[in-house]
């Protein structure tokens, strides 16, 4: 649990990682299912959008597959058929092109169909936001109700990593070219430096200079 921090603390401290928590889809806040200020699990749900529409594009999406499914066998069954018979010229190469062709635009329909469906099922399951990291979640910034989506400005929350943390300190040109000379030497263990708070008290955590 080291944490990266300057001697005398003038800066601003910040968690490693700081996910700012947005909509992939367009929808209304239902639910916060979160508390604010408490640490998440990464995969924890924050917030839920209204599921509905979603869930009838999805189930649209899959009667659309079983619909192109059977026009697609439907189609390879009739090619099955002409081949042998074109090749004893018992039907026209027309018909024989005829054929094919609808077997390969029947195919496409299909493949469109199944990318259409993974769309629905990613599309419902961003109803679903979710941490994407394991850290304190922050002060919700919209509220249930709230239309949210691509277009938006609008964060939803934030997501900071608290281990590591770091803290960024404005230093003089004086005390970084102290600081160069006396870094320990290539292979050496870095410095262990400690924070000291505005009450005098010490931060019980030591850490090291990253950069």
């Amino acid at each position: 649990q080291d944490v990266q921090m300057e001697k005398e603390w003038v800066g601003s401290m910040d968690g490693s990682v700081n996910a700012v928590i947005r909509a992939q889809i367009q929808g209304y806040l239902t639910k916060q299912v979160y508390t604010e200020g408490q640490l998440v699990k990464k995969g924890q749900t924050l917030f839920q959008i209204d599921p509905r529409t979603f869930q009838a594009n999805l189930d649209q999406a899959k009667a659309d597959v079983a619909q192109k499914k059977a026009r697609w066998d439907q189609t390879q069954a009739n090619l099955a058929r002409i081949k042998p018979l074109a090749e004893q010229n018992a039907v026209s190469k027309k018909d024989l092109d005829d054929a094919i062709g609808n077997e390969a635009s029947a195919h496409s329909a299909y493949d469109a169909a199944k990318s259409a469906l993974d769309k629905a099922q990613l599309d419902l399951g961003f109803t679903r936001i979710i941490s994407p990291i394991d850290g304190v979640a922050g002060v919700a910034k919209a509220q249930i109700g709230n239309l949210v989506g691509p277009g938006t400005v609008e964060e939803l929350t934030t997501v900071s990593t608290v281990d590591p943390i770091k803290v960024w300190v404005p230093v003089s040109e004086q005390e970084f070219l102290a600081a160069q000379a006396s870094k320990p030497a290539p292979g050496q263990p870095k410095r262990k430096i400690e924070l000291v708070l505005a009450d005098g008290s010490v931060y019980p955590k030591t850490g090291e200079f990253a950069f």
